[in-house]
């Protein structure tokens, strides 16, 4: 299964629509890029409006100040996840994936700036607001984000950074289903796509679910 492909036009994400005979919820997935062209990100934010729940990626909009004003400096014609796709703005309900605690005391707003300032620069470090045509396709075999890294940091870097938030989205997505199961409504999951092959496979495997539609979005056209 493909969810994101790269070709002589340019990026393209494949929005996947699972469903299964023994219930009328369905999942809807979004594999993110996370910098592309403005239009992407108008595209999902249209198709997630008609979802009754959304599962997200990273904090909500605001608990990062840092790391929000550094994917803004950009030099071309993209625009970062970050900034263009707001989902909290909906008002439908959002599971984020991190919401940091509120910071009550002097001590406690610096230690969240250090970190929101550490994550800005690890991201850029890493290439999280870099250019998303030197993405290569991935299918489900493979997962995007393990470009970032090589050798011996693999693994740690594939156990904290892939591994271990998979669990903890399945884990969620295992609880809104018996929740929800009953009802005839769409959860959206809007994360990277590297985290896109472990979602499947859980909802396949535990659930029975399998997919039934899939749509190519363009991330970003190749320059003319």
């Amino acid at each position: 299964m493909q969810f994101i492909e790269s070709s002589i036009v340019g990026l393209r994400s494949a929005v996947i629509t699972l469903t299964c005979r023994t219930s009328p919820l369905r999942f809807m997935l979004f594999p993110m890029v996370h910098v592309g062209e403005p239009s992407f990100y108008a595209e999902v934010t249209a198709r997630v409006r008609k979802c009754a729940i959304i599962v997200a990626e990273g904090p909500p909009a605001g608990t990062v100040p840092l790391q929000e004003r550094m994917s803004r400096l950009r030099l071309d014609h993209l625009v970062d996840q970050n900034n263009a796709l707001d989902l909290g703005s909906l008002g439908i309900p959002v599971f984020w994936e991190a919401v940091p605690p509120p910071a009550r005391t002097p001590a406690e707003r610096v230690r969240h700036t250090a970190e929101d300032a550490f994550g800005a620069v690890a991201l850029r470090l890493l290439g999280r607001y870099g250019d998303p045509l030197k993405l290569p396709s991935r299918d489900q075999a493979e997962s995007y984000d393990e470009r970032w890294v090589e050798g011996r940091a693999a693994r740690w870097f594939r156990d904290r950074v892939v591994d271990r938030r998979d669990d903890a989205l399945n884990r969620r997505l295992s609880a809104l289903y018996q929740e929800h199961r009953e009802r005839p409504i769409t959860v959206a999951v809007v994360y990277g796509a590297g985290h896109m092959p472990a979602v499947v496979e859980h909802l396949r495997a535990e659930f029975d679910y399998s997919v039934k539609e899939a749509e190519w979005l363009m991330v970003a056209a190749a320059p003319s």
